[in-house]
């Protein structure tokens, strides 16, 4: 019976010293495993800590790049507006843009006025963009225009010999010969040592038959700028005057300067006719037809030869 009951309580015993040992390792593993969670729960939020501020780094060195970029971009942007003469400085500041061409165009005026001291018009001022764009009505025959264009430039910038050089030859097309003449004289009283001026005004004295007028300004435009349209326009001059010696002379050194230049053998070659040297002239003719002169041109200018 003893036998029994120390069995009994030697099995209590050992199922309570296994109770009591699992309740212990059961304690131990709870204990490891919420220190384990708490240090989890801490590297997780260092680590998210560590992600947003990495990507709070990345968002503001995005945003300060973005910032730069589009700081480039304006400065960029206000290079271009301001390389055409205008002004960005704000709306308060709109009305100071006229003033400053004002200021610009009195400073302009006094310069050119001073022959030895002529300031040049800038490239990518409004003026001379007005220029550019009046040359290119010329080319496509737009004469109208091109005087349009010439006449804005010159409102602008009233001491623009350029623009008024430029409208003469759009008036002379136009066959105003009258106002022509207006916008050279204003050109050479704003720059008088314009040889292309000169030469231009010259061409309407010897539209309107005033020769010796022409010649006197042909010989002050060579004297500025020697070059073959010059001794060309000369040659024609000497042929109105009956001098075909002189015209042959001058044509011949403005072949001897350009040799592509169709006009002036036409010139020599109408002097050579004129003083009977047919075959002399045809060659001439030859040369220029072959340089894109119009043989019918030649005809035309032979006929009005005869009947005057």
């Amino acid at each position: 019976m003893f036998s029994s009951i120390s069995t009994i309580l030697d099995v209590i015993i050992f199922v309570l010293s296994g109770f009591i040992v699992s309740s212990t390792v059961a304690a131990i593993v709870f204990v490891v495993w919420t220190f384990g969670k708490i240090n989890e729960r801490t590297s997780t939020k260092e680590l998210l800590d560590k992600i947003n501020s990495s990507s709070e780094k990345t968002n503001t060195s995005t945003a300060l790049n973005t910032t730069d970029n589009n700081s480039e971009l304006i400065k960029a942007a206000i290079a271009i507006v301001e390389s055409h003469g205008l002004s960005v400085s704000g709306p308060q500041n709109s009305r100071n843009i006229n003033i400053t061409s004002l200021a610009d165009n009195l400073d302009r005026t006094r310069e050119i006025n001073n022959p030895k001291q002529v300031l040049p018009i800038p490239e990518n001022s409004q003026e001379k963009m007005l220029l550019e764009t009046g040359h290119v009505h010329m080319k496509h025959g737009d004469f109208q225009s091109a005087i349009k264009d010439y006449t804005n430039a010159i409102i602008i910038n009233p001491t623009f010999a350029g623009a008024y050089n430029a409208r003469g030859m759009a008036n002379r097309k136009m066959k105003d010969f009258h106002s022509a003449l207006q916008d050279y004289n204003t050109a050479l009283s704003l720059h008088n040592n314009f040889a292309a001026t000169y030469n231009n005004r010259g061409v309407i004295y010897m539209e309107i038959r005033q020769i010796e007028a022409a010649l006197t300004d042909f010989d002050k435009a060579l004297t500025i700028e020697p070059n073959s349209y010059g001794y060309c326009n000369r040659a024609v001059a000497y042929n109105y005057m009956r001098d075909f010696n002189k015209s042959i002379s001058e044509s011949t050194v403005a072949v001897e300067l350009n040799p592509q230049l169709p006009e002036a053998y036409v010139v020599r070659g109408i002097a050579k006719v004129q003083m009977g040297a047919l075959a002399a002239a045809d060659l001439d003719f030859e040369v220029a037809e072959s340089l894109g002169y119009k043989r019918i041109d030649i005809e035309d200018r032979l006929i009005a030869l005869r009947k005057g």
